[in-house]
């Protein structure tokens, strides 16, 4: 009997980055969905869009950075399981002791490992508390 795939919202303001994470996760096997920034991630949520992970860059343009998207998701959907990402080594100064705990994949990083963080988010429960750094 074939599973179906997990499903995997994917959150990056650069388009680029984000259609090749999209890719990977294709590749991997996963159901990926794109989502320019943490507003429109939080519009498929709100509007019923089934994922079981959120994969979002933490700095992004708007209201919404990948922290407060993450909080605001599992609002919404308290079993969520989250992975952030980000290419800014100035990040902590960002992280509160509220923010949901989970883990972080740098940029840039390789297929490999945005696959294997992924496929281990998955199959950890969900975790709120405070932050974790890097898986």
């Amino acid at each position: 009997m074939n599973l179906p795939a997990a499903s995997v919202l994917v959150v990056d303001d650069d388009d680029d980055v984000r259609a090749l994470a999209v890719a990977i996760l294709h590749e991997a096997g996963y159901r990926a969905l794109p989502a320019a920034n943490g507003d429109a991630a939080l519009t498929l949520i709100r509007n019923g869009l089934v994922v079981d992970l959120l994969f979002t860059d933490i700095v992004m343009p708007g209201e919404l950075d990948g922290f407060r998207l993450a909080i605001e998701a599992r609002r919404i959907r308290p079993d969520l399981k989250i992975v952030y990402t980000t290419g800014f080594a100035g990040f902590t100064s960002r992280i509160t002791g509220q923010m949901i705990r989970a883990p972080m994949l740098k940029k840039p990083y390789r297929p490999s490992e945005l696959a294997s963080v992924v496929m281990r988010a998955l199959d950890d429960g969900p975790s709120i508390g405070s932050y974790a750094a890097r898986a």
